[in-house]
């Protein structure tokens, strides 16, 4: 009886992460699972954050205009983009530029 009570949260508890990571929406269905490491975001209809790379680990919002129904997988803090790898990387792991 254990086993199956052990099973069945782990399997709730794969479900939920699966979930948390979110999706590409196109017409608000769910075009693309977001890859491990990566979570969904969209900005609603307001201001563009970039995703946050090795190169700008702070990205500030675009406020020269809002932007409707954008959806994207970007890395989950803490990690960012590196552009070489095009991997989510933490901060210290990002490629040396030569």
């Amino acid at each position: 009886m254990k086993s199956v009570a052990c099973f069945v949260l782990l399997a709730i508890l794969v479900i939920s992460v699966e979930e948390s990571r979110g999706c590409i929406y196109v017409n608000g269905k769910c075009f693309k699972k977001c890859e491990e490491g990566t979570v969904s975001y969209t900005t609603g209809c307001g201001y563009l954050i970039k995703e946050a790379t090795c190169d700008e680990p702070n990205p500030q919002p675009d406020t020269r205009g809002h932007v409707c129904d954008f959806s994207a997988c970007y890395c989950a803090p803490p990690t960012v983009r590196d552009p070489v790898t095009k991997k989510c990387v933490p901060l210290e792991e990002c490629s040396k530029k030569e």
